[in-house]
């Protein structure tokens, strides 16, 4: 899960016997002075390593809704489907797991254990389990806020003390045996109580409740293809799910006097804004809570305002920190148990330089076209459901293209079941005549889905450090900001401002990085953007030189003759 994108080592894998919690920070600092406040955009990714091995202490629930209605009856693959689905998700259950079958109609029904609330998972009682399982019939109708209900009831009862609480509901309907407002206050009550992951099977549920609940629980909602895929669907979510053992991570970030913060979103693997759910934690800072954990990894955008009045050119300055604060696991106190990386600093370094102001770090620029291919299968959807079949075209051709660009293999999938795609690259598309309600929603469930980037040094060349220079007397700068009770703070690798220069022969041709593309002049001994040693590099020889459209996509340009 690791990647070189220019994170200290230290902060790439863990170092201690602890299992460890690591965080990097994806971030261009240089921002153009004299524009005024400027937002600043970084990505942070937390991963963890060696979670699994706390399981043992950590205490879980688990509660499974299956769709019962009488539209599971038709194709008879679907209930089928279900039961196989239901009895492997209980298969996998850890020793000790709280659980609970619910079946779903027109109202809600725990159908085991009979008692009506919480077994003990075991061999006995998952077989138990399983064997009703088998036995579920399809009859009734589709009431899913009512299904969330009991859910919530049953993991949030007295008796049920548990820290990881989760669900899983399938659903071949849409919510019609409830009030209309009845979903939406249930999901207010279900929030932050246990997550949820739903999903749709057949032609005939919707994608928006599908991805409310999903949103507001903090889980994934997705289309399950074919009937025969939702078995291994329900093996592989439980099995996720049994991997989580650190109850919860809360990502701290505090901010400097005179910076706001835009938003904070969860962006792999799905989009879930999650700037209304901040706690304040201090007088400039704000947890946001993430949910259960095991070994995973998830990506965070945050934009935060700069402005320049006050901080010097050409110097690195603190807008904000970020850190990882666990949760307690089984009565151990978090640091006893799990290791949590030193603090992260978001940085500004206000410059003149064009060149470097307009470059965007490419894990920002990869989930911003997330962001965009999400808006465009949306809106495509939108506008076939009110029948503007030219608008859904065009929103579909333009998310062709996205996906293409993204390598969005699953979303590309599904929006070639929308349009018939002549030119992926350029998005040209053409409508089909008949779209399959299916397929509409399943392209639309999954426009908050995202892949994760790989991002490599020649994308986002490191800092090295800088040669030791002469320590200078420290000047005032009036109006100065930075992080409460912290210094500004001067990066390792920081630039003095100014091009370095070196001896060279006079007329000597700039020349080009071999690893950025950044030209510099032919003095130069190192880049002025990523410090790359340039002085007395030999041009390589001309016949070993290839066009431009011979390279690899991520080789560096060859230098200038």
């Amino acid at each position: 899960m690791n990647r070189d994108d220019g994170a200290g080592p230290q902060d790439r894998a863990p170092t201690a016997a602890l299992p460890a919690l690591t965080a990097q920070l994806g971030q261009n600092k240089h921002l153009p002075a004299g524009s005024g406040t400027v937002p600043a955009h970084a990505v942070l990714t937390v991963e963890g390593h060696g979670l699994g091995g706390l399981t043992t202490h950590a205490s879980s629930a688990e509660v499974v809704v299956i769709d019962c209605s009488g539209s599971m009856s038709w194709p008879s693959t679907k209930i089928s489907a279900a039961r196989k689905a239901a009895a492997a998700a209980i298969g996998v259950l850890r020793d000790g797991t709280r659980f609970a079958l619910v079946e779903g109609t027109d109202k809600a029904r725990v159908v085991y254990p009979a008692t009506g609330r919480m077994a003990v998972a075991g061999p006995d009682t998952r077989a138990d389990a399983a064997r009703t399982a088998h036995g579920l019939v399809a009859a009734g109708g589709t009431a899913i806020a009512s299904w969330l209900a009991c859910a919530r009831d049953l993991l949030t009862a007295p008796e049920q003390d548990h820290p990881i609480r989760h669900a899983l509901l399938l659903t071949d309907g849409r919510n019609e045996h409830d009030r209309p407002d009845e979903l939406e206050r249930v999901l207010a009550g279900c929030a932050g109580k246990f997550t949820c992951d739903a999903r749709g099977i057949g032609d005939q549920w919707a994608a928006a409740e599908l991805r409310a609940i999903a949103a507001r629980l903090h889980g994934k909602a997705d289309a399950v293809e074919r009937d025969s895929d939702l078995e291994e669907e329900f093996r592989t979510m439980m099995t996720s799910a049994m991997t989580k053992a650190l109850p919860g991570i809360r990502i701290r970030v505090r901010l400097r006097v005179g910076s706001e913060l835009r938003f904070f979103k969860q962006v792999f693997p799905t989009e879930l804004d999650l700037t209304a759910e901040a706690v304040q934690s201090g007088e400039r800072s704000w947890d946001f809570p993430t949910g259960a954990w095991g070994d995973e990894s998830r990506d965070y955008h945050l934009c935060v305002t700069a402005d320049p009045a006050g901080d010097p050119m050409g110097e690195d300055m603190q807008l904000a920190s970020l850190s990882l604060v666990a949760d307690a696991v089984g009565g151990h106190p978090a640091e006893a148990v799990v290791a949590v990386p030193r603090p992260l600093p978001l940085l500004v370094h206000w410059t003149d330089d064009a060149a470097l102001s307009t470059r965007v770090h490419p894990r920002v620029a990869h989930f911003a076209g997330h962001a965009d291919l999400g808006r465009a299968v949306n809106a495509g959807c939108e506008a076939y459901e009110r029948g503007g079949r030219a608008t859904a075209e065009e929103e579909w051709g333009r998310a062709v293209r996205l996906a293409h660009d993204l390598g969005d293999e699953k979303m590309l999938r599904r929006l070639r079941r929308l349009v018939h795609v002549d030119d992926a690259r350029e998005g040209r598309v053409r409508l089909r005549d008949a779209i399959a309600a299916g397929d509409l929603h399943a392209a639309w469930v999954g426009s908050d889905h995202s892949t994760q980037t790989q991002a490599s040094w020649a994308a986002s060349p490191p800092e090295p450090p800088e040669p030791p220079r002469p320590p200078a007397s420290p000047r005032p700068v009036p109006g100065q900001r930075h992080a409460p009770g912290a210094a500004p703070v001067a990066a390792p690798g920081a630039r003095a401002s100014g091009t370095p220069g070196g001896p060279g022969a006079p007329g000597r041709p700039d020349v080009q990085c071999p690893r950025c593309g950044r030209v510099s002049p032919g003095t130069a001994q190192v880049c002025s953007q990523c410090r790359y040693g340039l002085a007395d590099r030999p041009a390589p020889p001309e016949q070993h030189r290839r066009p431009e459209h011979e390279r690899p996509e991520h080789e560096p340009p060859e230098p200038a003759a």
